[in-house]
């Protein structure tokens, strides 16, 4: 049996929502009419369609971020959590989003919290929403919390926004100069390497460096392309597996220009995650191993967890972090122990956070400043190297024949 999304009035005037299965639309035109409700959307829900899956229907940051803000704007209202998932279900545009939405609720209506509703979507979501949502409920202040963490997500999604600008140009470049040397050895060297070898003239060795790396690309082009197909794979599919991911991580955490910058990203996000959860009222080692969980660094992570570790037995949070100063500088726990004096930890890691996002910023530009002209430059010598190894045996060949 269908279900339906309904949108009426009722004898007051305000607009109320819920959802009914029926028959038909008349059917619920009826049910309605019993309850003196006076419909204004009637809206069928193909639970088919909701469950299927679609690559271009997955939740994204984005849509995580705009869920938890409208939930924050209708409880903080003074919405019931089922009313404001009725308004949420009759707007979302995505089958998937929909489709947890009717899930929550319905856990909802059978007695569970709205953390237990989302804990079967929970590879869904990031750490820091499941523990921020049971935080708030403990607390409860969720309406607040929600608000906290929707800032939290809008800043977290900044900061990548503002990584992804800053390589976007870099990668362009990478991949333009990539390509432009494939096409010369492919296409261009193996015409030419013909009349260089029957000319019998003495080929200078980078000539003779560039037709062998031209004759290794077209020896066999079934190979070039399984060898695409599996650089595709590795960057595209390989990167998200777990292993794929450390393997990434090592790479960038030790590159000498990205590796600061991989270090304060990760600070920020230790401090925002950490002191946002403190905020709701989450105690410090949940708040601490569910930090360790949203952090995506290693190594960070790896610190975090021996950490906790010393700050069951009872050592300050501040000291515990401290023996780990390559990771955490002198000013963060200098920070750390202010906070822990003065019952103001949360407040002092968000701001902390704030502050180091524009260090970020500075790093992010130092980069790119960086990385363009050595792109340039690298992709200049390549394809003049080239050049000249095409350059060089012509000369010759026609200093025979003059």
């Amino acid at each position: 049996m269908p279900t339906y999304i309904y949108e009426a009035y009722n004898r007051e005037g305000a607009i109320t929502h819920g959802e009914h299965e029926a028959i038909n639309r008349n059917e619920v035109v009826g049910y309605l009419s019993k309850r003196e409700l006076t419909p204004v959307s009637i809206q069928e829900i193909n639970v088919a369609d909701e469950a299927g899956y679609s690559f271009f229907d997955k939740l994204n940051t984005v849509d995580i971020m705009f869920l938890v803000r409208n939930l924050a704007t209708t409880t903080k209202a003074g919405l019931p959590i089922i009313e404001a998932l009725n308004i949420l279900i009759a707007d979302a545009e995505k089958k998937s989003m929909r489709r947890v939405l009717l899930d929550v609720q319905q856990a909802m209506k059978n007695g569970h919290p709205l953390s237990q509703g989302f804990e079967a979507y929970q590879d869904k979501f990031p750490p820091i929403f499941m523990g921020m949502i049971r935080a708030g409920e403990m607390s409860g202040q969720l309406s607040r919390t929600l608000g906290e963490l929707a800032g939290y997500l809008s800043k977290e999604y900044t900061l990548r926004s503002k990584v992804k600008s800053a390589l976007t140009y870099p990668i362009i470049l990478l991949v333009a100069s990539t390509l432009v040397v494939s096409m010369l050895l492919i296409f261009v060297l193996p015409r030419l390497s013909k009349a260089f070898l029957s000319s019998g003239v003495e080929l200078p060795m980078v000539t003779k460096f560039f037709l062998a790396l031209s004759a290794a690309f077209t020896w066999s082009f079934t190979l070039d392309f399984f060898v695409f197909i599996g650089l595709i794979w590795f960057f595209t599919f390989f990167r998200k597996t777990p292993k794929g991911k450390k393997v990434f991580f090592w790479a960038v955490s030790h590159a000498p220009i990205a590796k600061d910058l991989v270090k304060k990203i990760a600070l920020v996000r230790f401090a925002r995650t950490f002191g946002n959860l403190m905020a709701g009222g989450m105690s410090a080692i949940n708040s601490l191993e569910l930090s360790a969980q949203s952090i995506g660094n290693q190594d960070y992570t790896t610190a975090i967890e021996k950490a906790i570790e010393d700050v069951k037995v009872g050592t300050p949070i501040s000291e515990a972090l401290g023996k780990y100063p390559e990771l955490f500088p002198r000013i963060f726990i200098s920070l750390l122990i202010v906070g822990e004096r003065t019952g103001t930890l949360h407040d002092i890691l968000r701001t902390f956070g704030d502050f180091y996002e524009e260090e970020v910023d500075n790093k992010l530009k130092d980069l790119t400043t960086i990385l363009e002209p050595i792109l340039l430059v690298v992709m200049g010598l390549l394809v003049g190297a080239i050049a000249i190894s095409i350059i060089l045996p012509i000369y010759k060949l026609v200093g025979n024949f003059v």
